[in-house]
């Protein structure tokens, strides 16, 4: 998406920056301010029991079932939820 090393470099750099303030202001309203890891698999971990589902890595799979407690997830929801 993201073409040369210029527009790579202001890309991360306006991520930082909305990252800084993001921060500032949960700071400044004494709000909690989480920040995970790029690759943390959060859409793959069950919210109900945090079971990961390694096989449900393909982004168009949007509803999987937790084989472990059978709790419907929507990707999305599921991986919002801490």
């Amino acid at each position: 998406m993201v073409k040369g090393q210029l527009s790579k470099k202001i890309y991360d750099a306006s991520w930082a920056e909305l990252i800084r303030e993001l921060e500032y202001k949960s700071k400044w309203r004494n709000k909690k301010f989480y920040q995970i890891d790029t690759y943390y698999p959060s859409s793959q971990i069950c919210s109900r029991c945090g079971y990961q589902n390694k096989k449900v890595k393909d982004l168009r799979i949007r509803k999987w079932e937790c084989p472990n407690c059978l709790n419907l997830n929507e990707r999305d929801l599921s991986a919002s939820i801490k």
